[in-house]
């Protein structure tokens, strides 16, 4: 290789190691060019992650001067390195290559400028991608408003019911228990709608009963007081005419 072409690839390199948010470190022991190849590919396609193939005395002076340079340490053997931006499905498409193919070995890598081993990468793997958190998000963001409104309107008491059951139940059920708290909840609150009502009668009905005798009595007492009165007005007019009447008969 002459020099203009090594200048190319550290320069190439330089770049990446630069830009790049998210590298592993590899060891190719053995994979054929069809194999590197295929994990080359599903990288690109599935993983926006670029997986090249460098000479550690390149990677070494690539590295320099860039905020990956922790990484020199790692650079031993034949050394292949993913490069992207951000953290993708990449761990969980090279762990899983590495698992049926023995040749391919997992030295480390770099993460947001800190570095990671293996162990790490491995435990990345199995974290759901990007794609699978955006899709459950959408899922979430989708879900009927109606339902959500539901479920913020009920008492205080069912909604912390509603939150406690969907946190222990798989969520195949969410939907048919929540369709039955809001039957129980409507069944509670029209029996309840029903007695106020017959109680507002019945205490309509007992108030006109109890005021009914009251006017009778009055009306009875106010008749009685009247006749008594005429009563002792009628002996007083006799007695004052008799008076009066008297004296004539003397004068004659």
């Amino acid at each position: 290789m002459d020099r203009a072409s090594k200048e190319k690839i550290v320069s190439s390199l330089n770049k990446a190691f630069d830009e790049s948010n998210f590298l592993i470190v590899t060891q190719n022991e053995g994979l054929t060019v069809e194999e590197m190849s295929s994990l080359r590919n599903t990288l690109r396609e599935e993983a926006d992650t670029s997986f090249r193939v460098a000479k550690n005395s390149l990677a070494k002076i690539a590295v320099d001067n860039t905020s990956a340079k922790s990484l020199e340490a790692m650079f031993n053997g034949p050394t292949a390195i993913a490069f992207s931006n951000e953290l993708t499905s990449s761990p969980k498409i090279i762990v899983d290559f590495a698992k049926d193919n023995e040749k391919l070995s997992i030295v480390g890598g770099m993460m947001d400028g800190e570095l990671i081993d293996s162990e790490v990468i491995k435990k990345l793997a199995n974290l759901p991608t990007m794609d699978e958190l955006r899709a459950k998000i959408i899922g979430v963001l989708s879900a009927p408003a109606t339902k959500i409104a539901g479920i913020l309107t009920r008492p205080g008491g069912q909604l912390a019911q509603v939150i406690q059951a969907k946190s222990q139940l798989p969520e195949s059920e969410n939907t048919t228990n929540e369709t039955t708290a809001e039957e129980t909840a409507s069944e509670e609150t029209a029996p309840a709608e029903e007695t106020a009502t017959e109680e507002t009668a019945t205490a309509e009905e007992t108030a006109t009963e109890e005021t009914a005798p009251a006017e009778e009595t009055a009306s009875e007492e106010t008749a009685t007081a009247e006749e008594t009165a005429s009563e002792e007005t009628a002996p007083a007019e006799e007695t004052a005419t008799a008076e009066e009447t008297a004296p004539e008969k003397e004068t004659d």
